[in-house]
């Protein structure tokens, strides 16, 4: 079993970015990340609080196609089990993303089965996945813990049979993912590290906007953004126009508006891209009961 450990914190009222934990072949240990981060003050004003992330591996070498068990456990400053509160329906979001960006899971504990009195007293929560061919993965973890919201990323690297490629960069703005036409554009057009972003985005099905969207645990979208080394990652939330919710205490990505019945075909979302660069943009969203992934990419000045 590999055991990865989040390290020193930094507050970042904007984003959710998170960093990496690496462990070297065939041995237990921890390591801890070059970086991590965590937002701005939630609802309960909850200021100078640190919920540290360890991630165990088990088997601890991943191999391609088998199963594997990642193991979240959270703590205090103290060491101790920290409290998660629920948040867009789950207590912990898992995100999964190879280097090439062929391969993307959102996942949670709840997946596998309920979450246990056990798991809660403990703050440990396995969730199951298998890495489908070998390679660079980064695997991000979400929660919240005493109103504060929390992302922590780690690196891990998978042996064996097949091989993942290389990222190609595509900048279009318009494609079809499955039935669903959906155009992608920003504003500002040209986009700049360390400046508010809107993504915005139209769906449609047949040539007819998508007005009936429902939305996917508790967001009109789910949203990922990933820069192409892997180094930065930001879980955002998209909303209608018209309907956020502008509470300062609510970093941009995690504005949250009150959204009623079905909704579309725009959705848009505000992030701040932290870095110059290539990022990878997934958007998850859910029509007649069934979950779409949208991808796009960007170049950030």
């Amino acid at each position: 079993m590999k055991k990865y450990r989040s390290g020193k914190n930094r507050i970042n009222i904007f984003a959710l970015m998170i960093t990496l934990c690496v462990s070297l072949f065939g041995m237990h240990f921890i390591v801890a990340p070059a970086d991590a981060h965590e937002e701005g003050t939630g609802a309960s004003g909850a200021a100078g609080i640190i919920a540290q992330a360890e991630m165990e591996i088990d088997p601890a070498t991943p191999a391609a196609g088998m199963p594997e068990v990642l193991s979240f456990h959270i703590t205090d400053s103290q060491g101790r089990p920290a409290q998660l509160s629920v948040m867009h329906d789950r207590l912990l979001h898992v995100v999964v993303v190879s280097r090439d960006f062929s391969i993307f899971a959102h996942i949670h504990p709840e997946d596998s089965g309920p979450i246990t009195d056990q798991m809660k007293k403990s703050a440990t929560f396995p969730v199951h996945y298998t890495f489908p061919e070998a390679g660079k993965y980064l695997v991000a973890v979400d929660y919240v813990v005493r109103g504060r919201h929390f992302s922590r990323h780690f690196i891990v690297n998978v042996t064996g049979r097949p091989h993942m490629g290389h990222p190609e960069k595509d900048l279009s703005k318009e494609k079809d993912f499955g039935k669903y036409h959906v155009t992608f554009s920003t504003s500002p057009v040209h986009i700049r590290a360390g400046e508010a972003t809107t993504l915005k985005y139209f769906v449609e099905n047949g040539g007819r906007p998508v007005a009936d969207l429902e939305l996917y645990l508790s967001a009109p979208m789910h949203i990922a953004v990933v820069h192409a080394d892997l180094n930065d990652f930001i879980h955002a939330h998209g909303m209608v126009p018209g309907t956020e919710n502008h509470h300062m205490d609510q970093p941009v990505g995690h504005i949250h508006g009150t959204v009623h019945g079905n909704f579309g075909p725009y959705i848009e979302a505000r992030v701040v891209f932290p870095v110059k660069g290539l990022y990878k943009i997934f958007g998850q969203i859910k029509h007649h009961g069934r979950i779409v992934l949208t991808q796009f990419m960007v170049d950030v000045e």
